[in-house]
């Protein structure tokens, strides 16, 4: 199922992109935002995979390669100059009016050619870096990030701001995302954290490890994942490892190419203590995304979690 492929597929270019990291960070040491001024027609900036990019200082023409690419640069208030996205960015409602440049895998050379972007903003979450390296070899300005954890999501919100000329809108967005944080944190002072196994995917099951930022956000919510001690971004889990850790809580979120199946109906999770008390929570996708709407699931998860302290 195509849904199936692509999600399975960003598993393993965001692993490809994450191991490439370090010779390229190791080429490149310089910070990422670091900006040194050029003659009038630009900056030079180190993107977040280490790269050195000449950029405009004020981009006109700009195309997004990511969903959360484009969530950011709507929420920044960039959009107006946003001339293209990928086949996947869907929100807000208007940028499924934008044209279509290509699908987050696969984006169309000739169409973003003949677009002529003067920013073109990729992410290791979801996008083919061979892919983004060609269009970077065209000699198009392309701009790596990687949202990798909570602290790298704002970090890529600020670095887009930064690049868009929106600096100080991002600086408030991320301003205003931990102060929901710090809301929700002080709203769940106090109460036990909860054991949860959160399957990213079901068939393969799929859960989040330790150095993944779904794990992060989990621990947002006073959610201790089972699966946070592996080393592996996504460890694949047999139902026999379930069983043994036997979890309060099942989390997974909404994915039309791969739902949840009835687990009361299932010979093994009908024995787990989540599934017997029916604690077990589908979360909207928003969750999974790395851009601050990530802060809306948090507060969604906390309140199906710790329901009386939301009311």
């Amino acid at each position: 199922m195509p849904q199936v492929r692509l999600l399975a597929s960003c598993f393993l270019l965001g692993l490809l992109w994450i191991s490439s990291s370090v010779s390229c960070s190791a080429d490149h040491p310089a910070a990422p935002g670091t900006a040194a001024a050029l003659p009038a027609s630009g900056i030079s900036y180190t993107d977040m995979m280490g790269r050195q990019v000449v950029l405009p200082r004020h981009p006109m023409r700009i195309v997004s390669l990511a969903p959360s690419v484009t969530e950011v640069i709507y929420l920044v208030g960039a959009d107006d100059r946003l001339i293209g996205v990928t086949t996947h960015c869907d929100w807000p409602e208007d940028a499924k009016r934008k044209p279509k440049l290509g699908s987050l895998l696969n984006p169309g050379y000739e169409k973003i050619l003949a677009a002529r972007p003067d920013l073109i903003i990729a992410s290791t979450a979801g996008n083919d870096q061979a892919a983004v390296y060609k269009l970077a070899d065209l000699g198009l300005p392309v701009f790596v990030t990687a949202p990798r954890s909570v602290a790298g999501i704002f970090e890529t919100t600020i670095e887009i701001g930064r690049i868009t000329d929106r600096l100080v809108a991002a600086e408030s967005l991320v301003a205003a995302s931990n102060a929901r944080l710090q809301e929700i944190k002080n709203r769940i002072a106090g109460l036990p954290s909860v054991r949860a196994f959160f399957i990213t995917w079901f068939d393969p099951l799929l859960a989040p490890g330790r150095k993944t930022f779904e794990n992060d956000v989990l621990g947002l919510a006073n959610i201790q994942s089972i699966s946070a001690a592996s080393d592996e971004f996504y460890p694949r889990y047999s139902l026999e490892q379930v069983v043994v850790q036997n979890p309060e809580i099942i989390l997974t979120v909404a994915h039309p190419g791969n739902p949840l199946p009835d687990l009361r109906q299932m010979a093994g999770w009908r024995t787990l203590e989540a599934v017997r008390q029916g604690r077990i929570y589908i979360l909207s996708e928003v969750l999974q995304h790395p851009s601050p709407r990530f802060v809306d699931g948090v507060e969604e998860l906390a309140s199906k979690v710790y329901p009386e302290r939301f009311q």
